[in-house]
């Protein structure tokens, strides 16, 4: 068990990223009057706040999911060295489940009963989480900003009142791609490839609400989550047998990879992949491609024109002014070595998390409790802005994340752009509503790069 424990430390001296009129602006996360906290709120004391989080390290699901937790502390250590959040530092402690459920399961009783946590945060999987997700909600441990978009998590508060969800869901962006694809690939063989759990069943059923549907064992090819190890060449054969020209993928980042190496020595060239966001991380691929021994430059031509759906901006948009500042944090804070600190969009998602989790935490107020934190996200959505470019969904009758995603295809730079290079987001609900153009403009990112109780 690979167990992450850091309490940061002020002695690092990073460079400087604020000037001293922003540190004016920190006051409020830096206040030291704290009121002493009783025995009866776990993980916070006057000088700390503990978080927990789950994710796959190490195993065939890790690449690029082992990223975000470095990430997340980033950020965590950024606020700390600005004060913390009202005076106390921000603690995570991230174990590894290896993408397994009975690990989860363990890892989840340690990080509560051992390490005391306020609140899980950030947690990866949708099979491993569904595993431990209602022992989480019967203890009334908050369960914040899930990396699953899994809309049986959200959509119903009664059932989950404690668990909100950090990605859009799956059924909304299947819905959003789906549109795309009706009027774009009416004329194709259009194929799936998908995990057989409840992220896959959620991309199939978000697709067939906008109209799309497969064939099973035809133009439907399915895997185990944690098997694409050892290749997808069966499931590539299959869809090439069916003639499938469009395939979409509904899974991870490594399954993604390992359908495109597949198809690659089977001689199999669809006209277009179009990947479910949290698979079509670029330097994901690329790494696992590189594994098997294919080139940069031929993995980034192997990507070039995939379409995928995003709802925060690309990594590589540099420009972005969410994205410069993520990433200075990035390069002063992130503990990580090697790949580890690369930046991406796990990296980003990371550090949007961290971003997002600090917001909630400073709007909770100095008197931190389970039920008030939970109460304030519900009440406040609004006031809790990221990178994303759609607004989040949060309330008493929903605790779904981001509510819409706009649609990019790959470069030969690796870099997601909006195709026709003109980005439109488009939003839908998890059920059988339209998909809809959104109107949303996203709040600015403050001088100091720290939320702000507003």
């Amino acid at each position: 068990m690979n167990v992450v424990r850091n309490r940061a430390s002020l002695s690092r001296s990073p460079r400087s990223f604020i000037s001293t009129a922003a540190v004016v602006l920190a006051g409020a996360l830096a206040l030291s009057a704290v009121p002493a906290q009783g025995a009866s709120t776990p993980g916070v004391s006057a000088t700390e706040i503990v978080l927990g989080m789950q994710l796959p390290q190490t195993g065939p699901a890790s690449p690029g999911y082992n990223k975000v937790d470095d990430a997340m502390r980033a950020y965590f250590d950024y606020v700390n060295s600005k004060g913390g959040v009202y005076g106390r530092k921000i603690t995570l402690v991230a174990k590894d489940d290896t993408y397994k459920a009975g690990l989860t399961v363990s890892t989840a009783s340690a990080l509560i009963n051992k390490d005391k946590v306020f609140a899980m945060v950030g947690s990866v999987g949708t099979q491993t989480h569904i595993s431990v997700i209602k022992d989480i909600n019967r203890r009334g441990i908050p369960d914040l900003f899930v990396n699953s978009g899994y809309s049986g998590f959200y959509t119903n508060p009664k059932k989950y009142p404690t668990t909100f969800g950090g990605l859009g869901t799956y059924v909304v962006e299947a819905k959003i791609l789906g549109k795309h694809i009706k009027e774009n690939f009416a004329k194709n063989t259009v194929g799936i490839v998908y995990q057989t759990d409840d992220f896959g069943r959620n991309t199939v059923e978000g697709l067939a609400t906008a109209g799309v549907t497969f064939t099973p064992k035809k133009t439907a090819a399915t895997f185990i989550a944690g098997t694409q190890g050892s290749g997808l060449d069966a499931q590539m054969q299959q869809l090439k047998d069916n003639n499938v020209d469009v395939v979409v993928v509904g899974a991870v980042a490594s399954a993604f990879a390992a359908a495109v190496s597949s198809a690659n020595k089977i001689g199999y060239k669809p006209a277009q992949w179009i990947v479910i966001s949290v698979g079509a991380d670029s330097t994901t691929f690329q790494t696992i491609l590189g594994a098997r021994g294919i080139a940069p430059a031929v993995s980034a031509a192997l990507l070039a024109g995939t379409i995928s759906a995003s709802h925060a901006p690309s990594p590589g948009e540099a420009d972005d002014e969410y994205v410069k500042a993520f990433k200075k944090i990035n390069d002063d804070f992130n503990k990580a070595t090697g790949s580890g600190k690369t930046w991406d969009n796990n990296v980003l998602q990371g550090m949007n998390i961290g971003y997002l989790t600090t917001s909630a935490l400073l709007g909770a107020g100095k008197n931190l409790t389970r039920p008030g934190i939970i109460k304030y996200i519900e009440a406040n959505a609004a006031k809790l802005s990221s990178a994303a470019l759609s607004p989040l969904g949060y309330s008493t009758k929903t605790h779904e994340a981001f509510t819409g995603f706009w649609i990019g295809k790959y470069d030969a730079t690796t870099v997601l752009k909006p195709i026709d290079s003109t980005r439109k987001v488009w939003t839908t609900d998890s059920a059988k509503g339209a998909v809809t153009e959104l109107k949303y403009t996203r709040p600015a990112i403050a001088a100091d790069a720290l939320p702000k109780v507003g």
